[in-house]
């Protein structure tokens, strides 16, 4: 019994050392598909160009943040010239955003 209650022992406080290097964390940023953000950058570039403009802002999802800058290339239907462009986001931490769309005057290198 003796070695029962010395190893139940032992074993909480492997445990409580275990996890006091451990924190637990909630994420509240709210996060969306590069397409679904594509998609909004491609309406705001569309407002001020005559051209459909395609993008591509990477594989990852994006964190809707206020202020948060976001690179993304873009170029035009039938070209390989391909620009850096920084779309600005702007929320109020609801669902909706918005997003200034900032293109290089140079192609990439």
């Amino acid at each position: 019994m003796h070695q029962r209650a010395i190893s139940a022992i032992i074993a909480t406080i492997a445990l409580a050392v275990t996890l006091s290097g451990c924190t637990a964390s909630a994420s509240t940023t709210r996060t969306v598909t590069p397409e679904a953000f594509e998609r909004v950058v491609v309406t705001a570039l569309e407002k001020i160009s005559d051209a459909t403009p395609e993008v591509d802002c990477g594989e990852d999802d994006i964190a809707i943040e206020d202020g948060a800058d976001v690179h993304c290339d873009v170029n035009t239907a039938g070209y390989d010239v391909v620009y850096d462009s920084v779309a600005s986001i702007s929320t109020d931490g609801g669902d909706a955003y918005h997003v200034d769309v900032q293109v290089d005057d140079q192609p990439k290198g």
